[in-house]
């Protein structure tokens, strides 16, 4: 008869767990207070910053602080050396962090992506590294980690469900008002202190010489290796094979999607590959066996064509971040294969550790992702600006300056580029300190082309779209006496819907080929939507976050147009609008 264990038990579990694994409790219980204190805070709270990169860093330091106890723990020193070293690195993993923007970019986000990524690998071979390596043991450790990873993921849905389905019992049995973030509290606290916790409960001894790390291959995992995994990875190098055949054939370059086919082959079948190592020579196990033999062979013309199809298109368009790591991470492939095809006695720690390396090279230093593609992408610009000084950019070179322009002011800054230009750019960032990339392509004389234009397309579209109140309410306005909402597929017609001084008015639209006219109660107000529209540049940089103003004097009136949406095609300098919605706001002057 099963046995639930005692409250004694848990605590004694929870207290040994505390006890082993000290700077990780309190790295969890940090990151799980501040995760709850964000959700108390406001939208627009500058605290929300800090604490969003306290959460970062501390997911961060977890992994690192338990890489370095399994370190130690075979290291066999005291832990005043353990708790100073992840003092130190834990310290360079939160100035890391902290190092971010305000509003982290893209950029700072796939960095922070990679060292997390690199260093859950290292929490995979850390205990190995200072004793002597068994590769037995080191599969089953791993293998271990990765059930107990499993285990704590299901336990804790299990137990957040169950206890959030009690709290909105009571509050519907009983009618007891709980805090509108209680759900959040619980979920924090569950996935952040418990299911760490009951993960690292069940984290593998790798020094335990009374219970040591013994082999055991479960049934479940080799049916599913050897009749799902196996035979889906097979698929794919048909697939894969047949596409290399027909590029022989036709003479025709490979597409860039195959480079994404290619990287999912190789990392499921070296997934594969490590799920099956323990057994592949075992007698029975011929497809395993075959499998184990032949898969870094059938990598070799695979590798080839990724290499193809990378390098030629860092060739035509220079490297980016992704460029990068897809040419990284087919040079980290060679360099697995050559290991595997040349020793004799291969170890598969070593596809965890040259992962980790290549992880942490890409991330800072001249050889990093961010280095390499900046001064790629620079370098294609200055060649542009050398070459506008001799002749004229064609519409496709004009499309491809574009795109350099684009990735510079996503990932960068407009500053960057002043260098090169000639004081080209030095009015418009007097002007703008963060320029769009219609605005630095306008400014170096030239036209912005968006990826989806071609050549032969005579009309493009635009569009412009600011963000405010889009309440249909009529409402009395400081500094004006109401605004209203106007839009080309919903007149506006309001009988006496306003009283200001005891005179009643109404408010009426109508479309008209300029624009549309507003009359209020018998005066007519001409909106002349469109000609504003194409005198004004700032409509061809299609931007949300500038406001766009138009002011209209009258005897009677005062007026304040805000653009919210325009859209429609322009052909040539000319815009034809199609769809417009306006807030308009409106002073009667005394």
């Amino acid at each position: 008869m099963a046995k639930f264990p005692s409250l004694q038990s848990v605590l004694n579990a929870t207290l040994k767990t505390v006890l082993r694994f000290p700077l990780e409790t309190i790295t969890t219980i940090f990151g799980t207070i501040c995760a709850i204190l964000l959700i108390q805070k406001d939208y627009g709270d500058t605290s929300k910053e800090f604490l969003f990169k306290a959460i970062m860093s501390c997911s961060l330091c977890l992994v690192l602080f338990l890489s370095i106890s399994l370190f130690f723990f075979n290291y066999k020193k005291n832990n005043l050396l353990r708790f100073l070293t992840s003092s130190i690195l834990g310290s360079l993993a939160i100035a890391f962090v902290f190092s971010f923007k305000n509003d982290a970019s893209e950029i700072e986000m796939q960095q922070y992506l990679v060292l997390n990524i690199a260093l859950h690998l290292l929490v995979s071979f850390a205990g190995f590294l200072p004793k002597k390596y068994n590769q037995e043991e080191f599969w089953e450790f791993n293998k271990q980690l990765f059930l107990r990873i499993l285990t704590s993921g299901l336990y804790t849905i299990v137990l957040y469900s169950g206890l959030a389905l009690a709290i909105l019992a009571v509050k519907e049995l009983f009618k007891i008002e709980f805090d509108n973030n209680i759900y959040g509290y619980l979920f924090f606290v569950i996935a952040g202190i418990f299911n760490t916790l009951f993960f690292l409960n069940g984290v593998p001894d790798t020094n335990n010489h009374e219970i040591p790390l013994k082999l055991s291959y479960p049934n479940g995992l080799k049916n599913f290796t050897q009749y799902v995994l196996l035979p889906l990875i097979s698929l794919y190098l048909v697939i894969l094979i047949c596409y290399e055949t027909k590029i022989l054939i036709t003479l025709s370059l490979p597409v860039g999607w195959v480079s994404n086919l290619v990287l999912v082959f190789a990392i499921f079948g070296i997934l594969s590959f490590l799920l099956v190592h323990p057994i592949a020579t075992e007698t029975g196990n011929l497809w395993m066996r075959t499998f184990n033999r032949w898969f870094y062979f059938s990598l070799i013309p695979l590798l080839g064509l990724l290499f193809y199809a990378i390098l030629y298109r860092v060739q035509l368009y220079g490297f980016t971040h992704e460029r990068y790591y897809v040419l990284l991470l087919a040079i980290w492939l060679v360099i697995v294969a050559g290991y595997f095809l040349i020793q004799k006695q291969p170890q598969i720690k070593f596809i965890p550790i040259s992962m980790c390396i290549a992880g942490l090279l890409s991330i800072v230093g001249p050889q990093s992702a961010d280095s390499i593609s900046k001064n790629s992408q620079l370098s294609r610009f200055e060649w542009y600006m050398q070459k506008i000084e001799k002749e004229k950019l064609n519409f496709e070179q004009e499309k491809d300056l574009s795109s350099i322009v684009d990735f510079i002011e996503e990932n960068y800054s407009a500053n960057i580029l002043i260098p090169y230009t000639k004081d080209k750019l030095t009015t418009l960032l007097k002007k703008d300190e963060e320029p769009n990339s219609s605005q630095i392509m306008e400014a170096l004389g030239l036209t912005y082309r968006y990826k989806s234009n071609r050549k032969n397309n005579i009309n493009t579209s635009f569009y412009y779209s600011y963000y405010d109140d889009e309440n249909q309410n009529i409402e009395n306005i400081h500094d004006y006496d109401f605004s209203c909402f106007v839009s080309d597929n919903n007149n506006l017609d309001c009988e006496n819907c306003i009283e200001i001084d005891k005179i009643k008015y109404s408010i009426k639209s109508f479309e008209k080929p300029y624009g549309c006219n507003l009359e209020i109660n018998q005066d007519i107000i001409p909106l002349r939507i469109f000609d504003f529209v194409n005198t004004t540049k700032a409509f061809d940089y299609n931007n949300s976050d500038k406001k766009i103003t138009q002011t209209i004097e009258l005897p009677k009136y005062r007026i304040l147009i805000t653009y919210l949406n325009i859209n429609g095609a322009k052909k040539e300098n000319k815009k034809t609008i199609t769809n417009y919605r306006l807030k308009v706001m409106i002073g009667i002057k005394k």
